[in-house]
Order: structure tokens, then C-alpha cells, then sequence
């Protein structure tokens, strides 16, 4: 089981490491490198860097454009920002487009939430997806989490990890493995230190770890077909 590789699910610095499979998060119209045999993406329309109508508009085609591309994985990152994103509305609006655009193409969706937990949850009861949401650099308290889990959300650990006694920590602790993925996202760290961070955190060892984060992105990544990695 050695030869499983890492997987950061969520990373914006390109990390080239042999044995770590990354998806890189990248905004529409960006360039993106060959397909190397490691390297995925996810494109999406943050909500930090909304525009007028018209031009969301014209990056949500662009990401639609991205989704022809094989080693683009997943839909996102997209989501809602009470802090630091625009208009709320127009940002419900892209939020549930790229939702649709997830499902309509059988991409997984990766979302940012800041304190606007119950928008998420309500939009996704009215669509009731079949694609899987994954919350990426989680931090939710124990009791969302487990609103959450009832939804079929899934879970991505970061930096929150290195927090003692995070709201993060404890929802990790609480989860079991087959609902959590890591990311490094803005991290400079390599994946293997987030691994062996959330090994200690869970007692177990990081080949376990690695298993189990395997087993959840083949579960949900469709393009990973025997011989593609």
C-alpha cells in the first residue's frame, strides 16, 4: 500500500511532487498546464471576485468552456462570503449556477462559506444534488458538522489542524474517514505535513490516512479510471 499517493484536493500554489496528486484551484479564462498524469484542477467563479452581472456571466461560461478539459475535475471553488464577498444576492445567483453546472455536468462542487452556513444548507435541500459538496477548508463547529454529515456534505482539513483545540480539530476528530479529504490551499506547507498532522489527530497511521483519502477521491472522481494515474 505504500505506492498510494497523497491527494491535495484543494491547493493555489502549483505543488510538483511526484507522489502527491494535486488539484489545483484556478479562476475562469486561466491557463492550465498538459495533463502530466497528477495534476487536476478545479475551476470556479469565487465569490470574492464577482463582477456585474454581465461579466459573472461570461466567467461562468468560461467555466462551463474548462469542464472540456479531462484533468478538470471539479466545479469551484464557489460559494458564499458574508465578510468579504459582494452583493449577497448576485452571489446566491453565481453560487447556484455553478451548483447547477456541477450537477448538469457530474463534477463535484467545492465551496467557500463564510458565516452563511445556512444559505448552503438551504440551497442544497432545494436542489438536492446528486453531485457530492465538499466544504473545503472546513472549520465548522461540532454541531454544524453534524447538521452537515445528515446532508451528505463532505469535509477538506487544512491549516485549521495546526489550531489547538480548533472548532476545526474537533469536527476532524469527530468525523469519520470516509467523509474527509486535506488541502494545503494557501498553506505553504506540503500535503505530507497536513497528513501527518491529521494522522496524529485521528491515531492512525498516515498509510491508513492516505488509503482512506484514496478511496473517498476515486469515489467521487470519475475521471479516475484504472491506468490514469
Amino acid at each position: 500500500m505504500s505506492s498510494i499517493p497523497y491527494i491535495d484536493i484543494h491547493t493555489h500554489p502549483f505543488h510538483k511532487d511526484e507522489g502527491t496528486i494535486t488539484v489545483q484551484n484556478i479562476f475562469p479564462g486561466d491557463g492550465f498546464a498538459a495533463f502530466g498524469g497528477r495534476n487536476f484542477y478545479s475551476v470556479g467563479l469565487h465569490p470574492w471576485h464577482l463582477g456585474t452581472k454581465d461579466e459573472n456571466n461570461e466567467a461562468l461560461q468560461m467555466v462551463e468552456e474548462a469542464l472540456e478539459f479531462d484533468h478538470v475535475i471539479f466545479v469551484g471553488e464557489a460559494g458564499l462570503d458574508k465578510i468579504n464577498g459582494g452583493d449577497f444576492i448576485e452571489q446566491l445567483r453565481v453560487f447556484e449556477a455553478q451548483a447547477v453546472i456541477a450537477e448538469e455536468y457530474e463534477y463535484p462542487l467545492i465551496i467557500h462559506c463564510v458565516k452563511a452556513m445556512n444559505e448552503i444548507i438551504a440551497l442544497r435541500k432545494k436542489m438536492n444534488p446528486a453531485m457530492p459538496w465538499i466544504m473545503h477548508g472546513y472549520n465548522g463547529s461540532l454541531e454544524i458538522t453534524k447538521q452537515l454529515i445528515d446532508k451528505g456534505f463532505l469535509f477538506s482539513f487544512g491549516k485549521g489542524l495546526f489550531r489547538k483545540n480548533s472548532k476545526a480539530v474537533k469536527s476532524f476528530k469527530y468525523l469519520p474517514l470516509d467523509k474527509i479529504f486535506l488541502e494545503t490551499d494557501e498553506l505553504d506547507k506540503n500535503v505530507d505535513a497536513i497528513y501527518q498532522q491529521a494522522a496524529e489527530l485521528k491515531e492512525v497511521k498516515i498509510e491508513t490516512l492516505k488509503e482512506a483519502v484514496w478511496r473517498n477521491f476515486n469515489k467521487i472522481e470519475k475521471s479516475l479510471m484504472p491506468g490514469r494515474v
